[in-house]
């Protein structure tokens, strides 16, 4: 089995040297791209150096800034946030730790790397995510939040599972793919209340499946907090003492 992942990892990078090669010789061909942040020149990565330098840095979500439940910036209150106090949803969820707000360019970033497939981004959201995982407890199980059936055939990709892979093929993170969604409908479609009505009934385990006892969690963004709880609850009934969720963006009202 360690062949075989160590065959899997070095095809993996070299893939990604290629591309890497590939992204970096069309930029330049083209003039160069443009930071998403700043607008100044940069590579294929639409993020400059002082911009990744200054503005993506990870840091841990506990501590007085952030909500202690959802994880989401607070802006007057201390501890909690005031949706978590009025009505607490993150039952079955132990920590929450979203990296980044999702406003300004971080809108774009999600958009052209999730809608426009913008893969070179892939790497670096995966660079960010292993850096809070690491965290965690050791010894943590990477569980990917599952794609709605048919995206992957119909698109070709899912943001998610590219970023399981680098975390477990570069970053070297044990990752179980145990979730699966039953629900075709997209989230970004519901309100908020109609996203609180799907917990428990979006997603389940795999047949003959077997729970991690510490599990992480991943996605790209948090709005309300319905779908990592709905996964985290799969996870708790099926055997797990401990469900991190690390989440790339948070909206901070929803």
């Amino acid at each position: 089995l360690r062949d075989i992942y160590s065959v899997r990892y070095f095809l993996f990078e070299c893939l990604q040297a290629v591309l890497f090669v590939m992204r970096a010789v069309c930029s330049y061909i083209a003039g160069g791209g443009e930071c998403a942040v700043c607008g100044e020149k940069c590579g294929a990565l639409p993020l400059c150096r002082r911009c990744r330098k200054k503005y993506f840095a990870v840091t841990p979500s506990a501590g007085g800034k952030r909500c202690s439940v959802c994880g989401k910036i607070l802006v007057s209150e201390h501890g909690t946030c005031m949706q978590c106090r009025s009505r607490k949803l993150l039952l079955h969820t132990d920590i929450v730790f979203p990296l980044y707000s999702y406003r300004l360019w971080n809108t774009v970033l999600l958009f052209r790397w999730k809608i426009e497939g913008e893969r070179v981004l892939s790497p670096f959201f995966a660079s960010k995510t292993a850096e809070a995982i690491a965290l965690l407890d050791p010894g943590v199980t990477v569980v990917p939040v599952p794609p709605r059936p048919g995206k992957i055939r119909e698109k070709g990709w899912d943001q998610i599972e590219e970023l399981s892979r680098f975390l477990e093929l570069r970053y070297h993170f044990k990752t179980a793919r145990i979730l699966e969604r039953s629900s075709r409908r997209e989230q970004k479609t519901l309100d908020r209340e109609n996203r609180i009505e799907t917990i428990g009934l979006s997603y389940s385990l795999k047949k003959g499946a077997v729970v991690p006892a510490k599990v992480c969690l991943i996605d790209d963004v948090m709005t309300t907090g319905a779908t990592v709880e709905s996964c985290a609850a799969v996870l708790k009934a099926g055997g797990a003492q401990k469900v991190y969720a690390v989440m790339l963006f948070t909206v901070d009202s929803a």
